[in-house]
């Protein structure tokens, strides 16, 4: 026994996608991470330069330092708020020998004891911004550096200092809230992942329930045909169109196996009977001849049914192959109507050949055998269409593609809800079952033929009186 080891399409999917949406989150994330901290160090330098900028112009108006009457620790704050900068300001004030000559606030960081060997990276003559080395596991200061000119000469410099900024650790303080959105918005997505893919597993599921019920013989299968989705609703109607076409044939084989079993039952009981009757001479003489020649029949219509099984069987499964050659149509077709018409004992059907144009050349690359057994089905077909009597008319007509033979007869029409079968194997409408024995090959068969020619054989249109078939031939092999 065969053990299922497949996962369903449910959960393959909603995994997967809940797996897609967290490694999306989590890329997502990080470049929305990154971006932010990028940002954030945009604006702390920009602030900063600005800061220092303004200081520094503050300063030149001073001949060198800040004004001794100035509220500095208002003026920085106000400054630090103006530029959105965060942190406590530090500042210092040096003359182009490094030396201090202002500072803010009095005990400045550890960190701002690096500021003297940095002298180098201070005293580059520009504005700039340069970062200090971090101590103790704190973020790095950075330092805003903006020359002081008097006269166009550099007289010192002025540094502003203040922790390099981090956003991230602003987010770290809230990383509980932040996982808390972050699953809650994951399981939001897989829930409505997981609803979108029920909707798409649910007719998947009512097609596999389906083809179970057709394997255990049970055709009449119900499905859901409201789909809004265009794939799903075609997959659902072409399923429904192929339980519907099995149904069919299952009834189609059920009527082959009790009509095959009754052609054939027929006529052996009959051969049986009359051969019986003569060997135990209830009848003799001339009586018996009739016997004998009345078995010869039903004998001679057994074979024929038997052949017309094997042909039908050999064209289905594409086992004979047909013979091209050369030859005109017209012809052929008045040959074969002539030698069907001296083969019927109904005296009062009239055969008629016509063709489009007497000036047209009806030259033809094909096989004239094939096209005789089309032929001798359809006017059989027609002959048997008629109860009593009237006229079959054979027209043949040229396109610029292909030869057409029409197959006319004035029989009673098959009747519309018939018209759709009438090709399929086995298919033998209630007229002719009360009316005709056979098997019902003889239309699905010159279809098979015509098909193998590269043409084809259609019902154009039947109604009482009027029926017409269809055989076309390609002309692009024709003179």
């Amino acid at each position: 026994m065969l053990t299922n080891n497949h996962k369903s399409l449910l959960y393959y999917w909603s995994v997967r996608y809940f797996l897609i949406m967290l490694a999306s989150s989590a890329i997502v994330g990080m470049i929305t991470l990154y971006a932010i901290q990028k940002s954030a160090l945009s604006n702390q330098y920009n602030g900063m330069k600005q800061m220092v900028r303004d200081i520094g112009k503050l300063v030149e108006e001073h001949g060198g330092e800040l004004p001794e009457d100035l509220a500095l620790n208002r003026y920085l704050i106000d400054k630090t708020e103006q530029y959105r900068l965060q942190n406590r300001p530090i500042m210092f004030i040096m003359d182009k020998k490094g030396r201090i000559v202002q500072q803010f606030p009095e005990a400045p960081p550890h960190e701002a004891a690096q500021l003297r060997s940095r002298l180098a990276d201070i005293q580059t003559g520009g504005a700039h911004i340069f970062a200090l080395k971090s101590q103790e596991g704190h973020p790095p200061f950075l330092v805003a550096v903006h020359p002081v000119k008097i006269s166009s000469s550099i007289t010192g410099y002025v540094l502003y200092l203040m922790p390099k900024v981090n956003a991230l650790q602003g987010l770290l303080h809230f990383r509980f809230i932040t996982l808390i959105g972050l699953a809650t918005c994951l399981f939001i997505g897989w829930g409505i992942v997981y609803l979108m893919t029920q909707r798409l597993v649910k007719p998947i599921q009512e097609a596999v329930d389906a083809a179970n019920q057709i394997v255990a013989g049970d055709y009449n299968i119900q499905l859901d045909k409201k789909h809004d989705e265009k794939e799903v609703h075609e997959l659902m109607q072409a399923f429904k169109e192929m339980a519907e076409r099995l149904s069919r044939l299952e009834a189609l084989r059920t009527q082959l196996l009790a009509g095959v079993t009754h052609e054939l039952k027929t006529p052996i009981t009959s051969i049986s009977g009359l051969i019986q009757a003569v060997r135990e001479g209830v009848v003799n003489g001339e009586e018996a001849e009739a016997f004998l020649d009345s078995c010869l029949r039903h004998s001679n219509r057994l074979q024929k049914m038997v052949e017309d099984l094997l042909d039908f069987n050999s064209f289905a499964s594409n086992a004979v192959t047909v013979r091209q050659e050369l030859f005109d149509l017209k012809n052929a077709l008045t040959d074969i109507t002539t030698r069907w018409r001296l083969s019927q004992k109904q005296q009062a059907l009239e055969l008629v050949v016509e063709a489009e144009s007497d000036d047209t050349s009806w030259q033809v690359l094909s096989d004239p055998i094939r096209i005789e057994q089309i032929m001798v089905n359809l006017l059989n077909n027609a002959k048997d269409a008629m109860i009593i009597a009237g006229t079959i008319r054979v027209q043949l007509s040229l396109n610029l593609t292909e030869l057409q033979v029409q197959v006319r007869d004035m029989g009673q029409g098959i009747p519309a809800a018939e018209q759709e079968n009438v090709f399929e194997p086995f298919y033998r409408g209630e007229n002719k079952k009360r009316r005709v024995r056979g098997l019902g090959l003889g239309l699905p068969f010159s279809k098979l033929v015509a098909r193998s020619l590269g043409g084809d054989l259609v019902l154009s249109e039947s109604k009482p009186g009027k029926t017409i078939f269809t055989l076309s031939i390609p002309a692009n092999g024709s003179c």
